[in-house]
C-alpha cells in the first residue's frame, strides 16, 4: 500500500507549482498577493496627476493655435475692410471732382463738397459744416502766426481762393456763446475800431481782428501783468491789435493810447465795475450812436439756469447812463448765468 500511494504522488509532484523546484508544492497565497498587487500598480499609475497634466500642454498650445488663427483670420479682415473703405473714398473723391474742396483738419486733408463751410449772418463769421465734428464756429485768419492759443485751424478753398479758418469755441469765448445763443446783429464790420475792456489773454480779442480786417483796430485793455504778456505776443504777429495794460476803470490813464473815435466796445469786466466802467468809456471814447456789448451775470444764478427777468434791475441802470438795450441774450447752456447784452450809446453830445 505504501508503494501504491508513493507512485501515486509522485506524479503529482513533478507538476511546477509558482515556478518552484519539481516535487515541492509552494504556497498558492504569494501569487494571489503578487497578482493583487500588480492591479493596484496599474491603477495607481493609470490614475497619476502627471498623465493627465501631460495632455494640459497640448490643448493649450492647440488653443493658442486656434486663437491665433481665428486673430489672423480678424485682422485679415479687418485689412480687407479698411482697404475696401478707402478704395470707396477714393472713390467718392473721384465722383465729387469738380463739385468739393479740399479740408484740412489736424494735418489731414479731407475732400468734402463746397456746402461744408458756409458764410454766418455775422459779418465776418463762418460755419463749419463736416462729417468729423458738429457745427462750429470760425473766423477767417488774418495772423501771419500759425497758432494763436492753441484752436484748431481749417485750410479750404473757399469762393475760389485758399483760406486759413480758426475755430471758435463757445465755451472759450462769451461772445463766441452769444452768437450761438442767436444774438442778431454785433455791429462788427470791415474796419470797425473796438474797444475791448477785460481782454484776458486775448481769445475774442485774437477772433474779433479776424472779423474787422486789416483795415479795422481793435485795443485790448487788460490790468493784469500775465495776460499783459500775451497781448503783447498777440499785437506781435497782428498789426490791428494795441495792447493797453491799464486799469479798465480809469480810461483817463490811457486816454493818449485809445483814440475818441470807437465804432462798439465790448465789457467783460467784474461785476460790480461793469456798468460803471462801461459808463466812462463810453463818455471818452465811442461815438455818438456807438454800440456795445456788455457781458452781465445774474445775482444769485451760482452757475444755474438764469431768465431775462434776473437783468431788468441792470437794464434800467445802462439806461440812466445813456446806454439803451436794445438785445439781451442768455449764454446758457455755454456760460451758465451770464447774459450778452447788445445795446446802442443815445448820449448827443461829443465825447470828450
Amino acid at each position: 500500500m505504501s508503494k501504491e500511494f508513493n507512485a501515486k504522488r509522485r506524479p503529482r509532484g513533478t507538476k511546477p507549482r509558482g515556478g518552484g523546484a519539481p516535487g515541492k508544492a509552494s504556497h498558492p497565497d504569494p501569487p494571489k498577493v503578487t497578482a493583487i498587487n500588480s492591479v493596484n500598480t496599474t491603477k495607481k499609475t493609470s490614475t497619476k496627476i502627471p498623465n493627465q497634466n501631460s495632455r494640459k500642454p497640448a490643448s493649450k498650445t492647440s488653443n493658442k493655435n486656434l486663437r491665433s488663427a481665428n486673430g489672423s483670420e480678424g485682422t485679415a479682415q479687418s485689412q480687407t475692410q479698411s482697404q475696401d473703405k478707402a478704395q470707396g473714398q477714393v472713390k467718392d473723391q473721384v465722383k465729387d471732382q469738380g463739385q468739393g474742396q479740399e479740408l484740412k483738419v489736424e494735418n489731414k486733408t479731407y475732400n468734402v463738397p463746397l456746402d461744408r463751410i458756409e458764410q454766418h449772418r455775422h459779418f465776418g463769421v463762418y460755419l463749419s459744416r463736416n462729417r468729423f465734428d458738429a457745427i462750429q464756429l470760425l473766423t477767417r485768419s488774418t495772423s501771419s502766426s500759425s497758432d494763436d492759443y492753441g484752436e484748431q485751424r481749417i485750410s479750404s478753398d473757399f469762393r475760389g481762393k485758399r483760406c486759413e479758418f480758426r475755430a471758435w469755441s463757445p465755451f472759450q469765448s462769451k461772445l463766441a456763446a452769444g452768437i450761438m445763443g442767436g444774438a442778431c446783429d454785433l455791429h462788427l464790420r470791415s474796419g470797425s475800431k473796438v474797444l475791448y475792456l477785460g481782454a484776458g489773454f486775448g481769445r475774442s480779442v485774437s477772433h474779433i481782428s479776424d472779423i474787422v480786417g486789416e483795415s479795422g483796430m481793435v485795443y485790448a485793455v487788460e490790468q493784469g501783468p500775465w495776460a499783459g504778456r500775451q497781448l503783447t505776443t498777440l499785437a506781435n504777429s497782428r498789426s490791428n491789435i494795441v495792447p493797453v495794460i491799464e486799469d479798465a476803470t480809469m480810461p483817463y490813464k490811457y486816454r493818449l493810447e485809445v483814440p475818441a473815435c470807437i465804432d462798439i466796445i465790448f465789457s467783460d469786466l467784474p461785476q460790480a465795475d461793469q456798468i460803471r466802467s462801461l459808463m466812462l468809456n463810453a463818455r471818452h471814447f465811442l461815438v455818438p450812436g456807438g454800440h456795445f456789448v456788455v457781458y452781465l451775470q445774474a445775482a444769485n444764478s451760482n452757475g444755474g439756469v438764469s431768465n431775462k427777468e434776473a437783468f431788468e434791475a441792470d437794464k434800467e441802470l445802462l439806461r440812466g447812463h445813456q446806454l439803451e438795450p436794445i438785445e439781451l441774450v442768455l449764454l446758457e447752456p455755454f456760460k451758465p448765468g451770464y447774459a450778452l447784452v447788445v445795446g446802442v450809446s443815445t448820449r448827443k453830445d461829443v465825447p470828450i
